[in-house]
């Protein structure tokens, strides 16, 4: 093809914008965990909506449908696996992001915006990880619920809408079912579209001990080392999917507590354990602190050597939230809902 053809169509196309400069640090697995995140959550959609051709969102035929996806559908079982693996992996890569943005302090100036719609993000992906898990419709699945409706019977006329007697005759699976197929998607896309504008406004936040910036290279080579990155990626979430078949019970067994919620939850399982009213508050506390942070830390300071009470805080954090997740791996629940 004729190089004033190709000049022309790339224009045409708008690719020439992606031809600005970046700083090369931006090659690197801590700056491109959101790149890795992106394809994580990409592979999370095709799955997902191939497995939507299959599963029956009706508590009579829901945990059924899910059993002959595994069972009898051609590498449905292989299917099912990279969905739930693309979103392990897709939390994984998620929080170590945040925790990067964190401790390089790109939250802040001019940056804010873009961290209030991470967190946003990372409120909708939790939304989606919990519905998802409600579908399986199996006993984990059933006690899942059982928690989520005690804490929304908690808060009066707010979360009304969200119990069973809000729409009378509509299974409450099935509602959950088009939140997770349909409205947390359409939430989740432009915040996502939102998250991307500003990060290529703003671009890639400089490393702490070089402010000005360091040696810049065409975006172009970012793509390409993103391109690679996602490949690995992809090949995790495939050897994984191969090897470990994702959880999956028999039909929940109504009135019974004998389950413990995935990694993700299990955290606040634990604190359940020492005060049940935290099943409300934790969250609520966890997800203004993320959003207060911008707003709060308001000094100009990046390098983490001068940051010792943020750093401080959040090492904290982490280790409170990875010793709340083992204890709630091994402990037992001392009440039932």
């Amino acid at each position: 093809m004729p190089n004033g053809l190709l000049e022309t169509i790339k224009d045409r196309l708008g690719l020439n914008l992606l031809q600005y400069d970046i700083e090369e640090h931006a090659n690197s697995i801590p700056y491109s965990l959101g790149g890795m995140s992106l394809v994580s959550l990409k592979l999370l959609i095709l799955s997902g909506f191939l497995l939507a051709q299959f599963y029956v969102p009706d508590p009579e035929r829901a945990n059924q449908s899910m059993h002959y996806l595994m069972d009898q559908v051609y590498l449905g079982w292989f299917l099912r696996g990279v969905h739930f693996w693309s979103a392990e992996v897709l939390t994984v890569t998620m929080i170590l992001h945040m925790l990067r943005v964190y401790f390089t302090a790109s939250y802040k100036k001019p940056r804010e915006i873009n961290w209030l719609t991470g967190v946003v993000l990372l409120l909708i992906i939790v939304n989606l990880l919990f519905t998802g898990t409600v579908l399986k419709w199996d006993q984990e699945a059933y006690e899942a619920l059982d928690h989520f409706l005690w804490t929304v019977e908690k808060m009066g006329i707010f979360g009304l809408p969200l119990t069973e007697a809000f729409a009378q005759g509509v299974p409450l699976l099935s509602r959950i079912y088009m939140a997770h197929i349909s409205m947390l998607p359409l939430i989740l896309i432009p915040v996502l579209g939102l998250h991307l504008f500003y990060m290529k406004l703003h671009k890639v936040s400089p490393k702490p001990d070089q402010p000005e910036g360091g040696r810049k290279m065409p975006f172009s080579q970012h793509l390409a080392y993103l391109t690679r990155a996602g490949a690995g990626i992809f090949a995790v979430i495939c050897l994984l999917s191969l090897l470990i078949a994702p959880p999956l019970g028999e039909k929940a067994i109504l009135g019974m507590e004998v389950t413990k919620p995935p990694w993700q939850f299990v955290w606040l399982y634990a604190l359940e354990n020492l005060w049940v009213p935290f099943l409300i508050v934790a969250p609520i506390v966890l997800t203004l602190t993320f959003l207060a942070l911008p707003f709060v830390d308001r000094n100009e300071e990046t390098h983490w050597k001068k940051r010792p009470i943020a750093n401080a805080f959040m090492a904290i954090l982490v280790v409170v939230m990875i010793g709340l997740i083992i204890w709630g791996s091994v402990t037992t629940m001392t009440h039932e809902m």
